[in-house]
């Protein structure tokens, strides 16, 4: 790493730093990455930093938004600021479902729907970013039905994203904020990472099984024995670890609108005059109208409300399985370089010395330089 630029609150780079005690910078392939920045405490710096709010770097596509400013008093080295960001993606979280949305649909479409609905065209205007835009489609072919309120957005886009194995990141480019999500390329075949390589010089391997689930219990609206519950998954025995999902806020009421968003193409079909609304067949909601033939109310039907309900048991059960994870120490030039043979969220093999051979995805890069050099730390998580 070399030089840095700071940037204004218009996203110009306004002015480069390339003289520093040391950069941590870490990136993360479906979380928030975060930086750490230590300069000389000169009149100088601090002007350049008061006027600016965001650090980039000309050989990587992070951009950290400058959150904390601390002195650092050293009679021997001088005064230092440490500087510390957060990846711009986190402006994510600044929004949250402020209305209970509904979906039913290609997964890719629904985290764009979110950031859409909360950010780019919000119903109040007071919450749109004007410069936040989209990237174009990957084409993701996964599916979700789901309801959702009240989350923040970037939690539940970083949850849909290490659901599925993907990527997101949000850069820099002409003067926008740009959203795109992606996903790292299958590399074990060519690259792989061993001691026995003189390609890594240390690995910290571990397997978690401390917060394994495999049965959940979810319980939506009502009360008492009138709540309605249903469960997912499997186990018997000393084998069977279960989890209860609090969904109550998950209503089999919804808007006229998310019904027809949610479910297309449906038709109405009036069954001992109760109004059903039909998707193929078969039957999704319960129509209430007014005199005047106006929907005033959509119930979900029990087998759809269910189906919402086994979603989200799937979705929180997802954060509790086996966590293996190697990290290491990678020995920079050596057989591979980063950027160029493999990179953040890349899939590859890495072994350890006691023969301990997977798949492995990277997760997180964290890259550092002081007085001592650079280094370049992956964490490499398991996709097996």
């Amino acid at each position: 790493m070399d030089e840095l630029y700071l940037l204004d609150k218009q996203l110009n780079r306004k002015h480069i730093i390339d003289t520093y005690s040391s950069i941590i910078w870490a990136k993360r392939y479906n979380s928030v990455g975060d930086c750490e920045l230590v300069i000389s405490a000169t009149e100088d710096n601090f002007n350049k930093v008061k006027e600016c709010r965001y650090i980039s770097r000309p050989d990587d596509d992070m951009v950290c938004k400058i959150e904390k400013i601390e002195i650092q008093t050293d009679e021997e080295n001088g005064n230092q600021f440490i500087i510390t960001g957060t990846d711009i993606k986190n402006i994510l979280n600044q929004r949250i479902v402020v209305k209970q949305t509904n979906f039913n649909g290609l997964v890719e479409d629904y985290i764009r729907k979110l950031i859409n609905d909360s950010i780019i065209n919000p119903t109040n205007t007071d919450r749109k970013i004007k410069n936040f835009i989209l990237a174009d489609k990957v084409g993701f072919t996964e599916r979700i039905k789901e309801q959702v309120t009240y989350d923040y957005v970037g939690d539940k886009i970083q949850e849909l994203c290490q659901q599925y194995g993907w990527g997101y990141k949000v850069t820099v480019n002409n003067g926008n904020f740009v959203f795109a999500l992606y996903k790292g390329e299958d590399k074990s075949q060519y690259v792989t990472f061993s001691e026995d390589y003189d390609n890594i010089s240390t690995t910290d391997y571990s397997k978690d099984d401390s917060n394994i689930k495999n049965v959940a219990l979810i319980a939506g609206e009502g009360e008492g024995v009138a709540r309605v519950t249903t469960s997912i998954g499997a186990g018997l025995g000393i084998d069977r670890h279960e989890l209860y999902v609090d969904a109550r806020d998950i209503s089999s009421e919804i808007d006229y609108d998310e019904l027809l968003s949610s479910y297309p193409n449906g038709k109405e079909k009036i069954i001992n005059n109760i109004i059903y609304y039909q998707v193929n067949n078969v039957n999704i909601a319960i129509l209430t109208k007014d005199d005047k033939g106006q929907v005033t109310k959509v119930q979900l039907c029990s087998n759809v409300y269910i189906e919402n309900l086994k979603n989200t048991g799937y979705e929180k059960m997802s954060a509790y399985t086996t966590i293996t994870s190697f990290t290491g120490e990678v020995i920079v030039g050596i057989n591979y370089t980063y950027k160029q043979d493999y990179d953040l969220g890349s899939i590859v093999s890495i072994v350890n010395e006691y023969g301990i051979s997977i798949k492995v995805r990277i997760s997180e890069i964290i890259e550092s330089q002081d007085d001592s050099g650079y280094s370049m730390e992956p964490t490499f998580e398991n996709v097996e």
